[in-house]
């Protein structure tokens, strides 16, 4: 979305240097953006912004927008802080952790939600959204998969409308994950319980892609059952959507979403569901997006 804005702008010419990995790059297209560019912006703080924070000349602006991931890696002790001119992270508690581990200072960094088209979001729900729980990404095993299927089963057994949708590749499709011994065990043991499972046919897998907009239509309850996560965008696209989120107490969650969809345990989650008036709710959850317009690609 970002590409696109300033592609669109009267004011600005766009070019882009992919690189193809944390650090590879055509160092000679590199260069000649380099030589090219007023401002450069790197996405993600890897060695995107390394080389190019080494590089800048004094006249040109930098800015780097970090996420998550980069908090364990060593790529922001190697950019040049001086030559950055402002560094964009996506939540408040980011921005304190970028500036605990790294020594970033603080007035370097902005604080700027991951932006959504929360217009394509809004569409109408199916009849039957109110017993759909959804989940977006299961992989890798920190998304903690196994708890969204703990809650389809507290609350099947209770009423068995209740169906759970994955949106996500399967592990199998990840030739990475299934060489780690552990990761590859935990998704034989989760799969092998819902094939043993009475709701198994109430366990839905929908193919990843990028119609989530479409994909939401049919989810009330969107799940954010992680042991950690950055922003987890698909939370911000839910509401935008009108579905209500259920989100684990993640470190920082509560720094970007409504104290009132954080729960600490499934007692919580399912009590949360049961206790919802589910078009009040889903009116809450979606003007809360609107209202606010961080998340919103009109922000820019």
């Amino acid at each position: 979305m970002l590409i696109e804005h300033f592609e669109q702008h009267p004011d600005f010419e766009v070019r882009e240097d992919l690189f193809t990995s944390h650090e590879k790059h055509d160092e000679k297209h590199s260069q000649e953006c380099l030589k090219w560019a007023d401002v450069i912006f790197c996405e993600w703080g890897l060695g995107n912004a390394v080389w190019y924070s080494k590089h800048k000349r004094g006249d040109q602006v930098l800015i780097t927008r970090m996420h998550f991931q980069e908090k364990d890696l060593n790529y922001p002790r190697q950019m040049v802080q001086e030559k950055i001119d402002k560094i964009i992270v996506i939540t408040p508690y980011m921005l304190e952790e970028f500036h605990r581990l790294f020594e970033i200072p603080r007035h370097k960094m902005v604080y700027l939600d991951n932006l959504i088209d929360s217009t394509k979001l809004d569409l109408p729900k199916t009849d039957d959204h109110q017993f759909h729980l959804g989940i977006c990404g299961i992989l890798p095993a920190r998304k903690r998969f196994d708890l969204a299927l703990d809650l389809l089963e507290k609350l099947w057994e209770k009423d068995p409308r209740y169906k759970l949708f994955i949106k996500s590749k399967r592990p199998e499709e990840l030739p990475w994950l299934m060489a780690r011994e552990k990761e590859r065990k935990y998704y034989t043991d989760l799969f092998e319980r819902i094939d043993r499972a009475p709701w198994k046919e109430n366990v839905i897998f929908d193919p990843h892609g990028n119609d989530v907009d479409k994909w939401l239509q049919k989810i009330g309850y969107l799940l954010s059952p992680s042991d950690f996560e950055g922003s987890h965008v698909s939370v911000s696209e839910a509401m935008a959507s009108g579905a209500v989120p259920i989100i684990r107490n993640w470190k920082g969650a509560d720094t970007v979403y409504p104290k009132r969809y954080i729960v600490s345990d499934l007692e919580e989650a399912e009590g949360l569901i049961y206790d919802a008036q589910w078009e009040k709710e889903a009116t809450i959850s979606r003007k809360k997006i609107f209202k606010r317009k961080n998340f919103h690609v009109t922000k820019l």
